[in-house]
């Protein structure tokens, strides 16, 4: 099974979409890890953890190995947090698709050989999955690009005007 490792931003973003609930049923193994969620506010927390352990599993660090993996991770990186080393290392570790926004994160990583993806990716899963319909594909992309400017613009246009003929991308 195809595991996706999460970063906060876009769990946040699932929240914010409303969309929690139809991306625990993806057919993906779904994880992020206990630092990740230290950076969700409570309210963002309670959505998420309502998912937790039923799918969305929860990665605890307590062995060294680790703790010394993400540290020397943090060391060559420039920039980055430690939660996001975080998620960056056990993708690498688990062989699994790292689901971030953060363009520094995602650049990082793919230059380490690691699959980056994103909240835009999460839509069109949904869509493949049939979790949603095109017209909350639609209203739910343009709620993300208001929520995020810094998404890219190209991607978003593309996928409105595909998804307005109810194609998938």
């Amino acid at each position: 099974m195809i595991i996706l490792i999460n970063d906060a931003n876009v769990l946040i973003d699932l929240v914010k979409l409303d969309l929690v609930s139809e991306f625990a049923s993806l057919p993906y193994e779904l994880y992020t890890t206990d630092f990740v969620l230290n950076e969700i506010n409570e309210e963002q927390l309670n959505e998420v953890s309502q998912i937790i352990n039923n799918k969305l599993h929860l990665i605890v660090t307590s062995e060294t190995a680790d703790y010394e993996g993400i540290s020397n991770l943090l060391v060559i990186s420039s920039g980055l947090s430690f939660e996001d080393c975080s998620v960056w290392y056990y993708s690498k570790k688990m062989n699994g698709i790292l689901v971030t926004g953060d363009g520094k994160l995602r650049k990082t990583a793919r230059k380490d050989g690691i699959e980056v993806r994103g909240t835009i990716f999460i839509l069109d899963e949904l869509l493949r999955q049939q979790l949603i319909s095109f017209p909350i594909a639609r209203a739910k992309i343009r709620l993300l690009y208001e929520l995020n400017s810094r998404l890219p613009e190209e991607a978003l246009t593309k996928r409105i005007e595909a998804w307005r003929n109810n194609l998938h991308i």
